[in-house]
């Protein structure tokens, strides 16, 4: 069941749905907007991330005509990003809506660096499993005729239940991408989660892989953390 304060994303989405629906591709909402929405804190100003099996060439080819503006820097890890000027369907006023749809990835990586070798993959669940926390791989399956949650890992319940897990053992998780563990600081933070003991020992065993990270992407996320209306408990963790 999708709560009600979808409705008007979903709504927005609709355009760019029915273009990937006409060419035979899916199209998901995926991400932290799912996540929001579901915590229903009244945001309005989201950035729209979609995935779809649809490769970068097709979705580029799908979104010219329709979107006022289309980059392709992320094109080589099968991101397309695009622009779309409208009203706010919440608040009427004028935005210019910032949609970024990713081809799904089963990406690997070599333990050196965060930087991962990127695989394109048909299956959502593959997608969503490389994310970095259960409340962040739920997807809401646009191309269909009743939009459906895709939540393999119970992302739904752990949110509900002010949870922090990993969709893959979170020594995997946090090999893949060391940021991750600073990350867990910041929705320790701004959602009220609890890590599970799982996710603690992870973190307290492999802090020394913080050291792949530049001090840039380190600092951006402290910053995030600092932004939280209360980083108490994130600053502790």
């Amino acid at each position: 069941m999708i709560p009600a304060g979808f409705e008007p994303v979903l709504r927005e989405l609709a355009p760019v749905r029915d273009r990937f629906a006409a060419a035979g591709h899916r199209l998901y909402l995926v991400g932290g907007t799912v996540r929001d929405l579901f915590v229903g804190d009244g945001r309005t100003d989201f950035d729209l991330d979609a995935t779809t099996p649809a490769r970068p060439a097709e979705v580029k080819a799908l979104l010219h005509g329709w979107a006022d503006a289309v980059w392709t820097q992320g094109e080589r890890f099968g991101t397309i990003g695009a622009m779309k000027r409208g009203v706010d369907p919440r608040t009427g006023a004028e935005v210019e809506r910032i949609y970024e749809i990713t081809t799904h990835r089963a990406e690997s990586y070599d333990g050196l660096t965060r930087k991962p070798s990127v695989e394109f993959a048909d299956d959502i669940v593959a997608d969503l499993s490389r994310r970095d926390f259960t409340v962040n791989a739920m997807a809401i399956e646009l191309t269909v005729a009743e939009p459906e949650l895709v939540d393999p890992f119970g992302g739904a319940d752990d949110l509900a239940a002010r949870v922090l897990r990993t969709p893959l053992a979170p020594h995997v998780s946090f090999s893949d991408d060391p940021l991750r563990m600073l990350r867990a600081a910041r929705f320790i933070a701004r959602y009220a989660l609890t890590p599970t003991p799982e996710l603690v020992d992870a973190v307290a065993e492999m802090a020394d892989r913080l050291t792949i990270v530049s001090a840039e992407r380190i600092q951006a996320e402290m910053h995030k953390l600092l932004a939280a209306p209360d980083p108490t408990a994130g600053l502790d963790f």
